[in-house]
């Protein structure tokens, strides 16, 4: 079989010339424009039809692209006028193909850009969608309404469309019933302060009178606060009846969760938490994940048996993942989303919180909305009022942070970036908890940071558990562990004082260069004792799913020598704040973890964190992926970057991810 190629036209190149379509996606392969799954899909069609067009090939790969970018689709009118923008493939990307091959990386672009959509719609490789419940023919692609998709992800955005619609218009409710429970569960001096919008009570008087909620909101604004209210309210107008599920994207978030959820429920009035869940579960497990499947138990034939579903930390959910859960649910179900609509959206394709929250900022109240929140604020919700979308009416956004106030730097930092405003050194030297350092001192800054920071949980490490001495009892050895545990548990948390987040995984400022670099230093200072292989105090990352350990993308453990059998373990802090100790041996996929990607570390706090940005822009560094960064920590900061010009060029690029939503 010969290679896919195409006899260009005039019009494109001197006639005569032969451009191999295979050979133009190899070479962008070789030099990383593009992945080596996007290059095999069309390869697998044209084995399969090779009559079939190179535009459709080329289609087909750059579909496949953008969703490796975090986009569900491409919309056809932008790619048509805007290609080098909407794809990221500038000038700079294409010098490292030589001339020949951007000369043909252009005559087929031109030649796509050129087709209209009904001439691409003639090949059997690319379904027109049917409608909202029409059943789509099956080809690799979709076209709906402008776009081109990836068939699977077509379904999953129409899944979630279509889900989310049927829950949009509001529940019966008896307004003085409802009025009574909110009355119960907040302070009427916070609620009832004349003039002043109670954001919090209003949120949950929305979402108790909603199918699906969604409760958006920076951090410190109260989210789980007002979740944990919520809840009490639903379960006093049901009567305590209410069968309630917490969920979170990671193992970190559930665990984070479960423990702020227990601190708040306490702080409920007598007998108020009454019907609450204390614990909150990974989505994977809630929806009955099964080893090698992609396939959950729970779907519309075998849905949860749940009244309500709450989920933190929904900006991480893609389009996928939020399309299983909608489908787990059944009908009935209330469907609460809580997140941060201004973090960096799902690793994988899509942002469904960022689309559903798209000018939650303004309000855009109806006035069947305001009609709802009335009676339950003397504020004056004017200023929200408008036209906004579908979603925009099962939103409430957040406004306060009683996390961070005026002389936060954190705070104040975090709310700059968000807007976009440039940052100057000055600005840092304003408050007492945030700091940056930046050019020649930058390494060296970061090594003396590391030192002391991650110090706080090697030498409690070194401490160990209260001594106990060896017997058969059943009782001691169960005092053993317990202690044990305990002793694990105080490593675990300490281990999160401190935290160097990054922007990259490779280079000598990414994963792989920094975590080496660390490991260096903490091995010179005496705080571990080699650098490689498994050792004390090494902590580690899990980089995919493990169903027969229980531990999932994301989990971190720490190495400890096991106070009972003297042998290394790792060690995991499950959601329900069980200690799991395991054999490295049993951890096949896992990276040393001194540095953590800011992707990874969505879900979790940490004391002090320091963000440390490359010596050089990259498509990654983005607004949402600063404001991210500086977010995780809840009680100091510090940016490190060897280039000050990296904050100011991230700042001012947006992550904005196509999709129909």
């Amino acid at each position: 079989m010969g290679e896919f190629t195409v006899k260009s036209t005039p019009q494109h190149v001197a006639s005569g010339d032969e451009i191999s379509l295979r050979g133009l996606l190899q070479a962008m392969v070789d030099t990383r424009l593009i992945r080596a799954i996007d290059a095999e899909l069309p390869a697998l069609l044209h084995r399969m039809a090779p009559e079939t067009r190179s535009e459709v090939w080329l289609l087909c790969a750059l579909v496949s692209f953008q969703y490796g970018r975090g986009h569900t689709c491409i919309p056809w009118e932008t790619f048509c006028k805007h290609a080098d923008q909407l794809l990221g493939i500038d000038e700079g990307a294409l010098a490292r193909l030589s001339e020949r091959q951007q000369k043909a990386w252009r005559t087929h672009l031109r030649a796509l850009q050129e087709m209209s959509s009904a001439a691409l719609l003639e090949s059997p490789w690319i379904a027109a969608s049917a409608g909202e419940q029409g059943v789509v023919q099956e080809a690799p692609l979709t076209w709906s309404q402008g776009r081109f998709y990836l068939t699977r992800l077509f379904l999953a955005e129409r899944q979630v469309r279509a889900a989310v619609t049927a829950r949009l218009q509001p529940l019966a409710f008896d307004s003085d019933v409802l009025q009574a429970a909110i009355a119960e569960v907040f302070e009427p001096d916070q609620v009832r302060v004349q003039g002043v919008i109670h954001w919090q009570s209003l949120a949950c008087a929305l979402a108790a009178q909603r199918p699906f909620t969604i409760i958006t909101g920076g951090p410190g604004t109260g989210k789980t606060t007002t979740v944990v209210r919520l809840l009490a309210v639903l379960q006093r107008v049901r009567a305590g009846q209410a069968r309630i599920q917490l969920a979170a994207p990671t193992g970190k978030a559930a665990a984070r969760l479960t423990e702020s959820i227990r601190d708040k429920i306490q702080e409920l009035p007598d007998g108020l938490g009454h019907g609450i869940p204390a614990e909150v579960v990974t989505l994977h497990k809630l929806l009955g994940a099964r080893p090698h499947r992609r396939a959950f138990l729970h779907n519309r034939h075998n849905p949860l048996q749940v009244d309500v579903v709450v989920v933190d930390e929904a900006s991480m959910i893609d389009v996928e993942m939020m399309a299983s859960l909608m489908d787990a649910l059944p009908p009935q179900a209330q469907v609460i989303l809580l997140g941060d609509k201004d973090q960096l959206a799902s690793v994988e394709a899509g942002s469904v919180l960022g689309d559903f929250c798209a000018g939650a900022e303004r309000g855009g109240y109806r006035k069947e909305t305001l009609d709802l929140l009335l009676p339950y604020t003397t504020g004056d919700l004017n200023a929200f009022a408008g036209a906004g979308s579908d979603y925009n009416q099962a939103t409430v956004m957040l406004r306060e942070s009683h996390r961070f106030g005026a002389d936060s730097g954190i705070g104040q930092l975090a709310g700059a970036i968000n807007r976009g405003e440039s940052v100057q050194s000055d600005f840092f030297e304003r408050f007492a908890d945030i700091q940056w350092f930046e050019g020649t001192e930058a390494l060296d800054a970061l090594r003396k940071l590391c030192v002391t920071g991650y110090a706080s949980y090697l030498k409690t490490m070194q401490t160990g558990p209260i001594a106990q001495g060896a017997s058969d009892s059943a009782d001691t050895e169960n005092t053993v562990q317990r202690q044990a545990d305990i002793w694990a548990k105080q490593v675990l948390r300490a281990h999160r004082d401190f935290q160097v987040l990054v922007a990259l995984r490779t280079g000598p400022w990414g994963i792989s260069g920094l975590n080496e670099t660390i490991a260096d230093w903490l091995n010179r200072a005496g705080l571990i004792a080699q650098t490689h292989g498994w050792y004390v105090g090494r902590p580690v990352i899990v980089q995919r799913n493990n169903y027969a350990l229980k531990l999932m993308n994301g989990d971190i453990g720490l190495t400890v020598r096991d106070p009972i059998s003297g042998s290394l373990r790792v060690v995991f802090e499950q959601p329900d704040g069980q200690i799991k100790w395991v054999l490295p041996s049993r951890l096949a996929d896992v990276e040393t973890v001194y540095a953590l990607t800011v992707h990874k570390s969505q879900g979790s706090e940490f004391t002090h964190t320091v963000l440390v940005l490359p010596d050089a822009m990259n498509p990654v560094l983005t607004r949402e992926l600063v404001y991210t960064g500086i977010t995780r920590a809840s009680h100091q900061f510090t940016l490190v970057t060897p280039e000050a010009r990296i904050l100011a060029q991230a700042i001012q690029t947006r992550v904005i991810r196509s999709s129909g939503l």
